[in-house]
Parts: C-alpha cells; structure tokens; sequence
C-alpha cells in the first residue's frame, strides 16, 4: 500500500488524500503539495503546500517505510 510520511512522522495512506508530484533537482520526483484529507479539498482546487520532508512511500514487508520519492522542500 502506497502512503505518505508527513515531516510529523504520520503515515497517511494515499488514497484517501490528495497530492501533487513535480520533478526533483537533480532527477526523481518530489510531493509539491499534500492535503490527508481528500474531502477536505473541494473540486478543481490545489491542496496545501506539502511541509519540508513529507515523502511518498510504501510500508516494506519488514513493517518500515522505503521512500519513493525525495524529501518535500
């Protein structure tokens, strides 16, 4: 299951949120933008700013996340 580590170091699960990827310096994608709460975004508008360090991910068969993406700036 793909979820999102919040700088916080809360796991949200993805299909219940709403976000944006754009392509990270250097290569590889980042979050842009991240809101856990997909009722919370009305239709047609962007979701927050995503905080420094959130991440898109999935938890591993060992229960740890592995990241997937850089590191929201």
């Amino acid at each position: 299951m793909y979820v999102i580590r919040g700088a916080n170091g809360n796991i949200y699960p993805v299909d219940r949120s709403v976000f944006r990827m754009t392509e990270a310096t250097g290569g590889g994608y980042k979050l842009s933008h991240f809101t856990p709460n997909a009722g919370s975004v009305a239709t047609n508008a962007a979701p927050a700013a995503a905080t420094a360090g959130d991440e898109l991910g999935y938890i591993g068969k060992s229960g740890r996340f592995v990241p997937i993406s850089e590191p929201a700036t």
